[in-house]
């Protein structure tokens, strides 16, 4: 609560300084969730511009201290908090704002001139902002005064998507550019030695498994009734092959799972953001998790356990219809019938590609050098 309280007295501040402070081209503010967390597309952005732009005096906004201080020392003197004038002062002299989620400030009173960029953190398979099922009159007027008429720019994968990005964020359809993510772009980059350094001397196929957090219940886990760790140990032990899980931190499912050879876990304690890694698997296994749409773009296998598609559809919702959109096998009775799909896929992974491609075509035109596409838009707003 104390330090809610200081970021709203700072930001009270900070709208009072907007018509005193006078914004600079050259300076670039970076942000992501919650304004504490160093992810997501702006973190991919940022460093891009870090290493490729020098001209470019770049910050990302961590009101952290213990986050913003290590990174200070691991990435560089870049990184600044709006919960010091300094920091705010450095947010509201830059022109250009770019986020994954919120914002840098929340002001209701701006430079009409800054340009306010929204990379987001994914393709919304599953209805996001104002299209959630549960929204309410106050979530709407709050994102409108502090949020949708501050967008310059909000970025998607496809013309196809415009729309639906459009009635989530709640601005024109014009406001929506055919942008591509950044992180995508690492997924045709060699990392394997990163994933190497956390998870050496692992041999033959490598599967993830990501599956979705539910806000009501917790995600059950190899959701089968004849599911038995030890024979899933086995069975990945003949095909040599290793099940990576990655859990969201509000999942308690972890609890039940122990470790072994060939079933490990990959929770962000590893790797913050999974896309870091994302091309070192084979194949990918999950429920609604959007991260499958990213996936795509190497025409890999992946298998879907929507086994309470239903309920998950009335709850949360889908901006599209799930079974046209996810081109992949769909398993909800056994393990037994589990294991054959992923032996059949890591077998034949070509199996499915023509389904891929047509999902990918839909989702994904802009595929590759995103970075470089969105830091050249940027540049082209600021010369008008």
């Amino acid at each position: 609560m104390k330090n809610r309280l200081k970021g709203i007295l700072f930001e009270l501040i900070g709208q009072l300084m907007v018509p005193f402070v006078h914004t600079d081209d050259e300076t670039w503010v970076f942000s992501s969730t919650k304004n504490e967390h160093y992810n997501y597309n702006s973190k991919y952005l940022f460093e891009y511009v870090l290493q490729n732009h020098i001209d470019k005096k770049t910050f990302f906004v961590i009101n952290d201290t213990v986050t913003r201080r290590k990174l200070n020392k691991v990435v560089g003197p870049y990184f600044i908090s709006t919960r010091t004038l300094t920091g705010v002062g450095k947010v509201l002299s830059a022109r250009v704002w770019i986020t994954s989620a919120g914002l840098p400030m929340h002001l209701m009173f701006d430079h009409k001139e800054r340009l306010v960029i929204n990379l987001w953190h994914g393709v919304p398979l599953k209805k996001i902002v104002l299209m959630e099922n549960d929204t309410t009159w106050i979530k709407r007027l709050y994102v409108a005064l502090f949020f949708s008429r501050q967008y310059s720019a909000i970025a998607t994968t496809s013309k196809k998507l415009i729309s639906t990005y459009a009635n989530s964020f709640g601005v024109k359809d014009n406001i929506v550019k055919v942008l591509g993510q950044p992180r995508n772009d690492l997924l045709f980059e060699d990392n394997r030695n990163i994933f190497e350094e956390k998870f050496p001397n692992i041999s033959g196929k490598k599967v993830l498994y990501a599956p979705t957090y539910r806000e009501w219940e917790t995600t059950q886990l190899f959701p089968f009734a004849d599911f038995d760790e030890g024979k899933v140990e086995n069975f990945l032990e003949r095909i040599n092959a290793t099940i990576f899980i990655r859990f969201h931190l509000q999942n308690q499912e972890q609890t039940r799972f122990v470790e072994t050879k060939h079933i490990r876990f990959i929770n962000e304690d590893k790797f913050e953001d999974i896309m870091t890694v994302l091309n070192n698997f084979d194949l990918l296994v999950t429920d609604y998790s959007s991260m499958y749409i990213d996936y795509l773009l190497l025409d890999r296998p992946i298998v879907f356990l929507p086994y309470d598609l239903s309920d998950y559809s009335k709850k949360r919702g889908f901006n599209f219809d799930y079974n046209l959109v996810t081109p992949g096998e769909k398993v909800t009775d056994t393990c037994e019938h589990f294991c054959d799909v992923i032996q059949h896929n890591l077998e034949k992974p070509e199996l499915g590609s023509k389904e891929r491609t047509r999902v990918n075509h839909f989702f994904n035109s802009a595929r590759n050098s995103n970075r470089e596409r969105v830091y050249q838009y940027i540049l082209s707003k600021l010369k008008i």
